[in-house]
């Protein structure tokens, strides 16, 4: 993946982590180690078919992959 394409996943993933808070008023910022261990993505991600991590939400109206990039608007 080039550099381009890993930035605008790093944008996006930090603007949904910004737009997302758990029931408890957390968000990934102060979640415990524990938490982030268990997964680096968010909870409600769902499995992508490119890279097989869940990791697909949807951004910008398109289910995009956070780790790989994969991309489809519909």
């Amino acid at each position: 993946m080039d550099d381009c394409v890993r930035e605008h996943l790093q944008a996006k993933r930090a603007e949904y982590d910004s737009m997302t808070v758990g029931a408890e008023g957390k968000t990934n910022d102060t979640q415990s180690s524990e938490e982030q261990a268990a997964s680096d993505f968010p909870p409600d991600a769902q499995l992508c078919t490119k890279c097989a991590t869940r990791a697909v939400i949807k951004m910008d109206g398109c289910m995009t992959c956070l780790n790989c990039g994969e991309s489809k608007c519909g």
